[in-house]
């Protein structure tokens, strides 16, 4: 087993990325990592190797303990081709690919003949030889990036983690970097993690696929097994149309025509309840569904108002750092006293925005359903003295339920969908 990672957690000290994210990485495996962004794929890369510190779990390394084993060792054994990595300094393209070979030199004699010869063999596979004396600054986005897939192969490594090494790339460059992996995951055995935003080359390359949304896999398995509409829909929040390849017989994915509701279609009217950034993570994937949303109350000059100005969504807006007024309370709970559901985001409350969850308390007790969204506990987004705390309490105590995702809502909505549609339709049956 080339990379054994077991229930990782890693991110940033106020937000987590990945939550408990096991997986196994084999000899001669090519594997696609695909996924959303912001779903934690670079993340996830970068804990596998030890460059972004894991706040849980476990990696090992060929059997290893990744925590024992010296910078040196894990890049003889793990090359790491970055999303993006800033050009600071003037080195040809030939002093970056042999920047690859440092965990192999020793001493104080530097590179040696058999070194020089091996990053020409990595620039000549990946099309950057004839750039080898150009200044690694003067390049293309494609032509750096081809550079620095060029610098991993001269690494040497049985194990390669490439984060969206065919962006920038045309066509040409794209087939021809993917069928180079392949070819050295059979004939080498070199294990490759691959990230890819582009669902077909993944399909068409790979062997495997995990997929991986809100920093949890969500399926495992082969391209088949992890590309169906079900998964896509819940990863991605949109639906798509799966065919196959007519020469490889592999998944081939387009997305589904936009659908234009019909009058009288079902649908929802959501009032979300956020703040401070919070609503951006769900605003766009929750309209792209169909479901008509109103926000608020937000604060002038706050990011979810913006958004919510930009998406055509209907809010009220108070002034910036002010409590909100009656006014504003009586528009508010206009809007929810026309939703369906209430969505209370992981924004933070103070005695400013404490009111709004006053009249999610109220919705609740007209029969409307509270949803709250995100995993950090409300204590460490309480800044009213406790009071949010106890409302909070209260919402769960009658019944809010807790969802800890983006998808986890999209697919509770969808259930509330259908299963208003199909109580209006018996009750149309029973009523002729």
């Amino acid at each position: 087993m080339r990379i054994e990672a077991q229930d990782l957690t890693a991110g940033y000290a106020d937000r987590p990325v990945l939550r408990g994210v096991t997986l196994k990485l084999q000899r001669a495996e090519f594997v696609g990592l695909i996924g959303p962004n912001g779903a934690g794929k670079s993340t996830l890369l970068r804990a596998l190797t030890r460059s972004m510190p894991l706040q849980g779990g476990t990696v090992n390394l060929d059997g290893d303990p990744i925590h024992r084993l010296s910078a040196r060792e894990i890049a003889r054994r793990i090359a790491l081709v970055p999303q993006a990595e800033p050009t600071l300094f003037e080195f040809t393209v030939r002093e970056v690919v042999l920047m690859g070979r440092h965990p192999h030199v020793h001493g104080l004699f530097g590179e040696k003949e058999e070194d020089f010869a091996i990053a020409a063999r990595a620039m000549a596979a990946t099309d950057t030889l004839h750039l080898a004396d150009r200044p690694i600054t003067a390049l293309s986005g494609g032509e750096h990036r081809r550079a620095l897939i060029a610098r991993a192969l001269a690494q040497n490594t049985p194990t390669l983690l490439l984060d969206e090494p065919t962006a920038h790339l045309d066509i040409t460059h794209q087939t021809d970097l993917l069928s180079l992996v392949r070819r050295l995951s059979e004939r080498d055995g070199t294990a490759v993690l691959t990230a890819l935003h582009d669902l077909n080359l993944a399909a068409e390359f790979c062997d495997r696929l995990i997929l991986l949304a809100d920093g949890r896999i969500q399926a495992d398995g082969s391209p088949e097994e992890v590309l169906t509409a079900e998964n896509l829909q819940n990863a991605y929040g949109v639906s798509v149309q799966i065919g196959r390849n007519p020469v490889s017989g592999r998944p081939f994915l387009l997305p589904s025509p936009p659908i234009s509701r019909q009058a009288g279609e079902e649908t929802l009217k959501v009032h979300v309840i956020c703040g401070g950034g919070t609503g951006l993570m769900i605003f766009t994937p929750l309209l792209r569904q169909g479901f008509q949303l109103t926000a608020g109350v937000l604060n002038r000059l706050d990011s979810d108002e913006d958004a919510a100005v930009a998406l055509d969504i209907e809010h009220v807006s108070e002034a910036p750092y002010s409590p909100i007024s009656r006014e504003s309370l009586e528009a508010c709970s206009r809007l929810i006293r026309g939703a369906d559901v209430i969505l209370i985001t992981e924004v933070p409350f103070g005695k400013g925005n404490l009111a709004n969850l006053d009249l999610a308390l109220e919705a609740q007790a007209e029969g409307k359903p509270v949803f709250l969204l995100g995993e950090s506990a409300i204590e460490s987004r309480d800044f009213t003295g406790n009071q949010a705390v106890q409302r909070w309490n209260q919402l769960l105590a009658q019944g809010a339920q807790s969802l800890k995702s983006v998808s986890e809502v999209e697919r509770k909505l969808r259930a509330l969908v259908s299963a208003t549609s199909t109580t209006r339709q018996k009750m149309t049956g029973s009523a002729t």
